[in-house]
């Protein structure tokens, strides 16, 4: 137990001096705990108010599983803000209004849009920011001529996004898509429709991503096809028409060195083909279907900086740091990383030309030893000769076919992992109890407001308030050590029901105490008991003072210097005398107005 002791000590001594600072402030709330406890009540009651006017909405949530790159290196993960972006995106708000027909459903249309805390003074800044920005020749919203052609009107998606939430897990790979509305059904259709919308457009850019590309090799491959079928079929005919034609070992032989040649001569014309479609992937300028932009690992890390810049960039102008140091900064750093990416993509497709004159050179070199090696043909007779080159022009397209197939295979596993997959997870369960209001959490956090609020209220009420209530107020105010503390006594025997002499004599001792530590070398010979306003204890002090300076044997002289309203006399039983007034004014002798008192 040594050690817990030890530790409870550490930390009593650790924080006494944060309590020390603490206490003053704690006192006064304490001595105001009336407007603290009213700014308490007024916000519960206001929270209450607004939970019985608010209108009535349900939640519903679908989760959607999206996968990253397989193509990026590990360091670049994915994306989750630019997803988190889609999913809000107007185009898509606008589909899925117009797949369910929300502009013609009453429950979507006659409610009203949810509007947050912040809302109006987010509305302010934004035309503030839009009233000192210069303006632009490009549309703000980049799918606007989209979303006209859809022909939503914009309060509609204004309201839908409102009542939209698109929030990323901690795993950074699950997304929650949430609607709120007055309608649970609702609630449950549009989030899971939303969800599923988003993954069926994800679906048509991979597709279109992975088709655009392939236009060439699928011409290419349609071209070899139909010489092929006619191949086959010239060979088809031949073979019916002559079942058998026989071969001897010369001729077999030339037969195979036609086939390896043919099979060599394929290969090297699906390499010239797949070669020329990266030319003219490289000239349109699209490099993300490049084998060599896409496994380029600079390339990526260069990626990853610029989007990495670009969010700050845009963090910065939202914030209003446009004029700011840093912003300037940022923009030249994503300037030169755009064009530091541009240069490495050059770079990476400068080879594209040369790779395609050696393929033609291949090519072409194949085809001249062909044509030398048929010329062997014309020794032999119609019928073997014919049979040879038929056997030899269905193989050689097969194989161009067949490879063709695989380059596009290829290029369209490459261009489809360029976008990150995205599947519906979890369609949105029906809720069975309201979201909106939430009434707990709302009084909570009206509560404490109000706390807070009435504690700076009271703090602000203590800083205005002059009147000295305790020791700590009289030595900051006046810059003087308090002598004692002496009790109301009139409160005092109220709250006991009865007096206790020996509570005034003991306070008042403490106060004589405290005379003698002024100066004890040279101790005071006059007191002076005076207040700013009647009824405040002065007569009481004054004679309970001079009766315990009295009792350690001094020589005490009282003097009632209240010249309206006397009451020294009376305090000791005592009839109304000279005082000393009259003896100012000469009307009665000092001897004749001073009378003497046994303490005892």
């Amino acid at each position: 137990m040594g050690w817990w002791t030890a530790g409870l000590s550490f930390l009593s001594e650790a924080i006494e001096p944060v309590t020390a600072r603490l206490r003053p402030h704690a006192e006064v709330l304490a001595r105001r705990r009336r407007p603290v406890a009213g700014c308490a009540a007024g916000a519960l009651l206001l929270a209450g108010v607004v939970c019985l006017l608010a209108p009535v909405r349900y939640t519903a949530t679908a989760r959607l599983r999206v996968e990253p790159l397989k193509t990026a290196p590990a360091s670049q993960g994915l994306d989750v803000p630019e997803e988190v972006a889609l999913l809000g995106s107007r185009i898509l708000v606008a589909e899925v209004i117009r797949q369910l027909g929300l502009d013609r459903d009453p429950d979507f249309v006659d409610a009203r849009r949810r509007v947050g805390w912040l809302e109006p003074a987010t509305r302010v800044l934004k035309r503030l920011r839009k009233a000192t920005r210069p303006a632009r020749d490009s549309p703000e919203d980049a799918d606007a001529d989209e979303r006209l052609l859809l022909d939503v009107p914009g309060a509609l998606i204004a309201k839908y996004r409102s009542w939209l939430d698109v929030v990323a897990t901690a795993d950074a790979h699950t997304i929650e898509v949430s609607f709120t509305s007055p309608s649970p059904a609702l609630a449950q259709q549009v989030a899971s429709a939303h969800a599923a919308q988003y993954v069926r457009r994800r679906l048509g850019l991979r597709a279109q991503l992975t088709g655009e590309p392939a236009t060439f090799l699928e011409e290419e491959i349609d071209r070899v096809r139909g010489e092929l079928l006619a191949a086959e079929g010239a060979l088809a005919e031949f073979r019916g028409e002559h079942p058998t034609v026989a071969l001897d070992g010369r001729q077999q032989t030339l037969a195979a060195r036609l086939a390896e040649l043919g099979r060599r001569l394929s290969e090297a014309e699906a390499d010239r083909i797949a070669v020329e479609s990266e030319r003219r992937l490289a000239r349109s300028r699209r490099y993300d279907a490049l084998p060599a932009v896409a496994s380029n690992t600079r390339i990526q890390a260069l990626r990853t900086e610029a989007n990495r810049l670009e969010t700050r960039h845009a963090e910065l102008r939202k914030s209003f740091l446009a004029a700011s140091p840093e912003f300037h900064d940022t923009s030249a750093q994503l300037r030169s990383v755009r064009a530091h990416l541009e240069r490495e993509m050059v770079r990476a497709t400068s080879a594209i030309d040369s790779r395609l004159i050696v393929a033609r050179g291949t090519e072409a070199s194949l085809r001249n030893e062909l044509g030398r090696t048929e010329t062997s043909l014309r020794a032999l007779d119609e019928l073997t000769r014919q049979a040879i080159e038929l056997d030899e022009g269905a193989a050689h397209g097969r194989a161009l076919y067949e490879a063709l197939r695989a380059r596009k295979q290829e290029a369209d596993l490459l261009r489809g992992m360029q976008l990150s997959s995205a599947l519906l997870l979890d369609p949105a369960p029906l809720p069975v109890r309201p979201s909106e209001p939430r009434v707990l959490y709302d009084l909570g956090l009206s509560l404490l407001a109000g706390l807070g609020l009435g504690a700076l209220a009271a703090l602000r009420l203590e800083a205005r308030h002059a009147r000295l209530e305790t020791p700590d107020d009289v030595r900051r105010a006046l810059g003087l050590p308090p002598l004692g503390v002496v009790p109301d006594f009139t409160l005092l025997s109220a709250a006991n029901g009865r007096s206790d002499p020996s509570i005034a004599a003991e306070a008042y001792r403490g106060v004589r105490t405290g005379l003698g530590f002024i100066d004890p070398e040279r101790p005071p010979r006059s007191v002076v008991v005076t207040s700013s306003e009647a009824g405040e204890g002065k007569t009481a002090t004054a004679v309970n003072l001079a009766i315990s300076l009295a009792a350690l044997d001094c020589r005490v002289i009282l003097v009632d210097a209240a010249l309206r309203g006397a009451a020294v006399h009376r305090a000791f039983g005592l009839p109304p005398g000279p005082g000393l007034a009259d003896v100012v004014r000469g009307k009665a002798s000092l001897a004749a107005a001073t009378r003497g008192i046994d303490p005892t």
